[in-house]
């Protein structure tokens, strides 16, 4: 186990583990390589959150719980240890919002999070109204990855003004290693100065995300950072 790391790796609650589900793992077995390689950098409990976009990953709790069986059983027959569990990551878009709207179950991290993301291209005209829809409805909102929203780098008040409506943030820890590049590296970095990050998350998908997360450790001074009280996973 490194345990330079330790205390930023017990609970992942953002990957793409569940096979053949959306642009994630595509084998069982690759799945438990995973979950082990992810097990000796120290995670105890991997909350993973496969896509959901309509048209593309039309997933649903009918596709995402009978897989997380699946896996579970897998694991359990492979001697793993690893508390697995599965929420979803919902693309923010009309089919999420008649989702919201038609009170249909959403697949939720301990209950009552709901990891959502913003389109790569655009910022979501009625952003607002949902992220409000969704705190009325009893959920609280997670965004994924605000660091990689391009078009939103050169507003950090965007951020505030998200945090104070509620909405809390959660950045990959592949962007803090510079995965993404130096722009996506450096709104991270804000973020996260701003006392804006809530959660931490590996967004695993393949061999390549792996082998960043299994490298060499973060900067002792980050590291310190994310393990001063600020970052919640332990809670989850």
């Amino acid at each position: 186990m490194r345990s330079d790391n330790f205390e930023i790796y017990r609970q992942d609650m953002h990957s793409h583990l569940l096979p053949g589900l959306d642009d994630g793992v595509k084998t069982t077995e690759d799945a438990l390589s995973f979950i082990r390689q992810l097990g000796a950098l120290g995670y105890t409990k991997l909350i993973t959150t496969p896509h959901i976009m309509s048209g593309l990953y039309n997933n649903g709790p009918d596709t995402i719980l009978p897989a997380l069986d699946r896996l579970r059983a897998a694991a359990l027959e492979a001697g793993i240890t690893t508390e697995l569990d599965a929420a979803a990551e919902y693309l923010m878009d009309d089919y999420f919002e008649s989702l919201l709207n038609g009170r249909e179950q959403l697949l939720t991290i301990n209950g009552q999070y709901i990891l959502v993301e913003f389109s790569f291209v655009a910022l979501p005209f009625n952003y607002r109204t949902i992220f409000f829809n969704l705190k009325m409805a009893g959920y609280e909102p997670i965004l994924a990855h605000p660091e990689r929203y391009m078009y939103l780098h050169h507003d950090l008040d965007f951020y505030h003004e998200l945090h104070e409506a509620g909405v809390q943030l959660q950045v990959n820890i592949l962007s803090l290693y510079g995965y993404y590049g130096s722009r996506v590296q450096k709104m991270a970095l804000q973020l996260l100065d701003a006392g804006l990050v809530a959660f931490t998350g590996t967004d695993l998908h393949h061999q390549r995300h792996m082998d960043v997360l299994g490298g060499k450790p973060l900067d002792a001074g980050l590291r310190a950072k994310l393990a001063g009280g600020v970052i919640k996973n332990e809670l989850l």
